[in-house]
């Protein structure tokens, strides 16, 4: 019995040696990795001597459409294509966390998120922070039981990342700049069958409003307003307007707009005229580099009167910017 609890004592030591030596060398790497979506383009933006003017934040339709360099003031692109408003929550918690918050945020809202089931499970993509800030920590601890137990263990942050983790490294090492999140599309002769198949489904989807994603949206407005962060939120236009985007944009504006948030809803109405032609598309959301000057251009003149403002104060009901837009 002696040399059974001596091997199992040995045993336990050797697997906590390998899992907190195995993750303290991982990361040591992973915090000098500047190259990459997941994690490189985070610390590279920690890495800075100081916060930018403006941090755009969002999925793929904020890093691939908005050329954060065409933006009045300065700017850097925080925004990570596949993910939900949970994650820009969370990432936002971090951010306050690390003392790293900008002036003024600029944060893309995906109306498609709001017919469409919750995935919670999309905080995993923080994982490396859990404990580290309050919302991730939280969020994740409400996925399951098991959490917690699953965080004990050192490596788990590093599940599923080392693949990419190497390829990151490796191409640092051979020159890679860091990423700034902006990485546009070039036009492809695909791009006008992609843009007319997914306008397509987008109009026959069928749809049931899922205001679930309002909880992490209204987390995100009462942390940006207690550290005093101007908040600015967008959605970028669609090549044609699906049916959803009405209800989707008005459960949105109402929160937005009780919270005194301006809200640019280029999706309230058909697409800008000088982004009307399909060569300027990549699929029916998201624009290729010959739209994408464009874009920016008139999303630049829109946000200079909203960036010389004061950042307001709690309360109220302001019409929101989504408003103007919508009757014009």
């Amino acid at each position: 019995m002696k040399r059974f609890a001596l091997f199992f004592a040995l045993f336990a030591g050797l697997l906590l040696l390998i899992d907190r030596g195995g993750a303290h060398l991982l990361d040591h790497v992973y915090a000098r990795t500047y190259v990459g979506q997941k994690g490189g383009i985070l610390n590279h933006y920690f890495a800075r001597p100081a916060p930018p003017a403006l941090v755009l934040m969002g999925n793929s339709r904020a890093s691939l459409d908005v050329n954060p360099d065409s933006l009045p003031v300065e700017a850097f692109s925080l925004a990570h294509p596949g993910t939900s408003q949970i994650f820009q929550s969370g990432l936002l918690s971090l951010l306050a966390e690390r003392g790293r918050l900008p002036q003024t945020i600029l944060l893309h809202i995906d109306l498609d998120e709001y017919i469409r089931p919750s995935f919670p499970a999309d905080i995993r993509n923080l994982r490396h922070y859990y404990g580290q800030a309050p919302l991730v920590t939280q969020y994740s601890q409400e996925l399951s039981r098991w959490e917690p137990l699953k965080h004990g263990l050192a490596l788990y942050r590093h599940n599923g990342r080392l693949f990419g983790l190497a390829k990151n490294h490796y191409l640092q090492r051979q020159g890679a700049a860091p990423s700034q999140g902006f990485d546009p599309y070039p036009p492809t002769a695909q791009d006008s069958i992609n843009t007319l198949y997914s306008t397509r489904y987008l109009a026959a989807e069928q749809y049931r409003l899922n205001r679930g994603h309002l909880r992490y949206l209204h987390d995100f407005v009462t942390l940006c307003r207690q550290q005093q962060v101007r908040l600015i939120c967008f959605t970028t236009p669609y090549y044609r307007v699906p049916p959803h985007v009405r209800e989707s944009a008005g459960v949105v504006d109402s929160l937005l707009r009780r919270a005194g948030v301006p809200y640019l809803n280029y999706a309230a109405t058909a697409a800008p005229p000088a982004l009307t032609a399909m060569r300027y598309w990549r699929d029916a959301t998201h624009l290729n580099s010959r739209g994408i000057p464009h874009y920016s251009q008139l999303l630049a003149r829109e946000l200079q009167p909203l960036l010389a403002a004061q950042v307001p104060e709690p309360a109220g009901g302001q019409p929101s910017a989504y408003l103007a837009l919508a009757q014009r």
